[in-house]
């Protein structure tokens, strides 16, 4: 693969891993919201359900997460690219 290749697949992949983050937090803002509902309710079944809701919602912070640290080693990646390409270096085989 090239650099121009490598830097194409790596700017795909952190659009698509920005876009996963982004579905995440939006989910995991939905799980609190459900959970802060279902809290209000004496009814054991429902405080099940919230307490399952938090759980989603810690889980769905962690992918929230892992995807921005991710997308900031594709960004290290894209930039130790265009340095060996700058520097006019041949990629290793």
């Amino acid at each position: 693969m090239n650099p121009e290749e490598l830097k194409t697949t790596c700017a795909y992949i952190a659009s698509e891993l920005s876009r996963i983050e982004t579905v995440a937090g939006t989910l995991a803002m939905i799980e609190r919201e459900h959970y802060n509902t279902l809290n209000r309710f004496d009814h054991r079944e429902l405080l099940e359900v919230a307490v399952e809701e938090q759980s989603a919602a810690r889980q769905l912070g962690m992918v929230k997460h892992v995807c921005a640290e991710l997308v900031q080693r594709v960004a290290d990646l894209q930039k130790a690219i265009e340095r060996q390409g700058g520097a006019g270096h041949a990629p290793a085989h």
